[in-house]
């Protein structure tokens, strides 16, 4: 079979392409393509970054991209060494039979398979018994209930999920809150009527009708996609919502538009080679989302808040939505391939990344600025 590297090669001179126009067409740094056609593998900091880059560069030569890359595998398999025991001849079966060793490994398997028969059969037994005893408590140890809170401090914070019930005490009355749903938005059923509250806004709420905020909302956290992993609120009855309704701080009052913490900042268009890019200011670290849109082949890796990492490959036009109380760290193969957008406080900022078929490592966070107080959103490359 014909090296695939000298395919590659054939096909990028048979349309008379050099490597700079290659590189600028497909965003991968040419030494990789170089490393391709040459059958260097060495170059690559890993296999799913050259089988990505590989696939990448045959589908814009024209070549059979699977074919390509079954060629690269068969290549693999006979430059891996032969192991030890295939080059041994084997003892004849009457021989390997009758030795000691034979009868003890037998025994042994016998008893393994008899004790696990044994405890399979305990576990079945077991489990029957449960279930035919009382269904309906085993089925119903899996369904939560749902929970009355009573807010009578100046301040509240609850995970709470739909069904949930809030009790707002003021000057001596309970106002009824019912959490109708936490997905894509929190759901309030209040005294006013139904509210919307999304990830990251505040809202006030007139539950007397005397036209002045009695409880502010925020929802610290949700998942859109998941209603069964509840939302995170904070709740506000003290002092002060008059002014926050005057416009001082507070995103939304009762659904209308007021002044909004969270600004971008100045300098959130910038190169996205610069070392260090500030996207957003604001008062509080509040809770971000990145949209990801990719252009073509991507090996994409996110983390957020240090936890919940995920990798996979992404194609042309596939979507990505990941969203984080305090930060996200992002690795990507072909940085130039996906597209980022954020949303912290209700604004939104484009941004691009890396540089055509540049390997990636971004920490996109919220940091404090001492001499302010303020916090600022930033972008940090991570070498």
């Amino acid at each position: 079979m014909e090296a695939f590297g000298k395919r590659l090669a054939d096909a990028r001179n048979a349309r008379g392409i050099d490597f700079d126009q290659a590189s600028r067409e497909t965003n991968i740094t040419r030494r990789y393509l170089e490393a391709l056609e040459r059958e260097d593998f060495t170059v690559f900091p890993g296999e799913p970054y050259l089988l990505g880059f590989l696939r990448n560069y045959c589908d814009y030569l024209g070549l059979d991209s699977n074919e390509v890359i079954t060629s690269y595998k068969n290549l693999k398999i006979q430059e891996a060494p032969i192991p030890l025991k295939d080059l041994m001849p084997r003892r004849p079966l009457t021989d390997r039979l009758g030795g000691s060793l034979f009868l003890v490994r037998a025994a042994l398997a016998v008893v393994v398979l008899a004790l696990v028969g044994f405890l399979v059969w305990g576990g079945i037994s077991l489990a029957s018994s449960l279930f035919s005893a009382n269904p309906q408590k085993v089925a119903s140890e899996t369904e939560r209930v749902p929970v009355e809170y009573l807010v009578s401090g100046s301040e509240f914070a609850q995970r709470v999920y739909a069904g949930d019930v809030l009790l707002v005490e003021k000057e001596g009355t309970k106002y009824r809150m019912t959490v109708e749903a936490t997905a894509p938005s929190l759901t309030l059923e209040t005294p006013a009527g139904s509210r919307l509250v999304d990830l990251g806004q505040d809202l006030l709420i007139d539950l007397s009708g005397d036209n002045q905020p009695d409880v502010k909302v925020f929802v610290a956290d949700l998942f859109r996609d998941d209603p069964s992993r509840g939302a995170d609120i904070q709740l506000s009855t003290g002092e002060g919502l008059s002014a926050l309704a005057e416009g001082v701080g507070a995103e939304q009052v009762d659904g209308q538009t007021a002044t909004d913490d969270v600004t971008v900042a100045t300098s959130a268009q910038s190169a996205p080679n610069a070392r260090h890019q500030v996207l957003f200011e604001g008062g509080s670290a509040y809770p971000v989302t990145m949209n990801a849109t990719f252009r073509g082949y991507c090996l994409f890796r996110h983390e957020s808040d240090r936890a919940n990492r995920e990798e996979r490959y992404y194609q042309k036009s596939e979507l990505l939505t990941v969203q984080a109380k305090n930060g996200i760290r992002i690795w990507a193969s072909n940085g130039n391939a996906v597209k980022l957008q954020m949303v912290a406080g209700g604004k939104t900022v484009d941004l691009e990344i890396s540089r055509p078929g540049e390997v990636i490592v971004r920490d996109l966070k919220w940091i404090k600025d001492e001499d302010t107080g303020r916090f600022k959103f930033v972008v940090m490359n991570i070498d």
